[in-house]
């Protein structure tokens, strides 16, 4: 070993106790096995990180460390963390061992130097296993998005790990193919959302969404991408609150999909509907119907299915929250009228309460105009079946779809 500085440091490991003779021996014979470039990248590795980076090269399989030293690996020697993170039985959640991307038919993709140190920092850290190919795949995938979710996707991989890494590639995949579903931009706005929405306590597992997306999309299901467009295409809070909508809507068309009575081609998502004049009677004027609104889920000659991933009970005391939540019931019974009026006389709301519960008394004081006096979701939907010959809405929570 020529280089002092790296000799001293690997004795003050061993002498530290963070490896032992066994250990040490292995360490500095893969050491030695290197080449010039291969020891002056591990020098740096062992400058920045010290003990770690000596129990790393004396701990791990000799695949992932020549992994790491690799122009593939950790060029920029990111901070390897605890050594016992980067044991054998985290095979893989370094680095792509260089024969399988020479078995991919091209190089590494050369991500920007901020994005690999990212990437890898969060590889270094994920719990669980991972193999080549997944890592190799998420390295190509989070090249082909742009700086922001880049960004994103190398957060989701530190915040959710092996799942990060396989919702990364999923939803890449989304716009591969003469037949994708989504645009590369499209993507991006996804891959972005989900970095949002993953740090939320009220939405399901990024996993468990690009599950039904997925799911979805093998089935081409009309509509997907409008719905996902629509859950992703803003930002902020308006963000989070797109994508609960997201959630709730492919969670429930997924099991839709479940169900022997449905057929994935009489199944459509995002069914637009427009208001028509014609509609305004003496007791529905304008303001009584949506605009432009859309069915989450319309079923040919079935159902048509409005899906609120809520349970319109304000979250939180802040001005106005009993008033927003009046709001957002009138926003619900406006689109109902508009869904019975443009002719669907079979309606189905999922919602996460139960129909009958009692709305809160500051809620219903807040209550005006047809919704006076509604104490629960029953009322609404009662209101808006008087207002309509033949039309029946009924309530589902969201674990009775798939069984009816």
């Amino acid at each position: 070993m020529d280089d002092a500085a790296t000799q001293r440091r690997f004795v003050r490991a061993y002498e530290s106790g963070e490896v032992d003779s066994d250990e040490l021996t292995t360490a500095l014979t893969r050491y030695d096995s290197l080449d010039a470039d291969g020891k002056a990248e591990f020098d740096e590795m062992l400058a920045r990180n010290g003990d770690d980076a000596a129990d790393f090269a004396g701990r791990t399989d000799s695949d992932t460390f020549d992994a790491v030293v690799s122009p593939c690996g950790a060029r920029s020697a990111p901070s390897l963390g605890r050594a016992g993170s980067l044991r054998t039985d985290r095979y893989h959640s370094v680095a792509t061992p260089p024969s399988t991307l020479a078995q991919s038919g091209g190089s590494c993709p050369d991500l920007p130097d901020d994005v690999e140190d990212d990437l890898q920092d969060a590889l270094v850290n994920v719990d669980g296993d991972l193999d080549a190919d997944s890592v190799d795949d998420v390295r190509r995938s989070i090249n082909e998005l742009d700086g922001d979710a880049q960004d994103s996707a190398t957060n989701l991989i530190e915040s959710e790990g092996t799942d990060g890494v396989s919702v990364t590639n999923d939803a890449t995949d989304l716009s591969d193919g003469s037949d994708s579903v989504l645009t590369d931009g499209e993507v991006d706005d996804l891959v972005r959302a989900y970095d949002t929405y993953s740090d939320k306590s009220y939405g399901r597992d990024v996993r468990d969404i690009q599950d039904d997306i997925d799911d979805l999309d093998q089935n081409d299901v009309d509509g997907l991408d409008d719905a996902i467009n629509r859950g992703t295409s803003s930002s902020g809070d308006d963000i989070s609150s797109n994508m609960k909508g997201l959630d709730g809507e492919v969670e429930v068309n997924s099991d839709l999909l479940d169900r022997d009575d449905i057929d994935a081609n009489d199944l459509e998502m995002d069914k637009q509907i427009r208001e028509d004049s014609s509609w305004e009677t003496d007791s529905l004027q304008s303001s009584d119907y949506n605009s432009n609104t859309d069915i989450d889920s319309d079923i040919d000659g079935g159902p048509a299915y409005e899906v609120k991933n809520l349970d319109y009970e304000p979250f939180a005391e802040f001005p106005r929250a009993y008033e927003e939540t009046a709001d957002s019931l009138d926003d619900l019974r406006t689109k109902l009228n508009t869904f019975g009026a443009s002719g669907q006389d079979e309606i189905v709301v999922v919602v996460r309460q139960d129909a009958d519960t009692a709305f809160a008394p500051e809620v219903q004081r807040s209550l005006s105009g047809q919704l006076s006096g509604a104490e629960s979701l029953r009322d609404l939907g009662d209101q808006v079946e008087s207002n309509f010959d033949g039309v029946e809405v009924t309530f589902k929570r969201f674990n009775e779809v798939e069984t009816s």
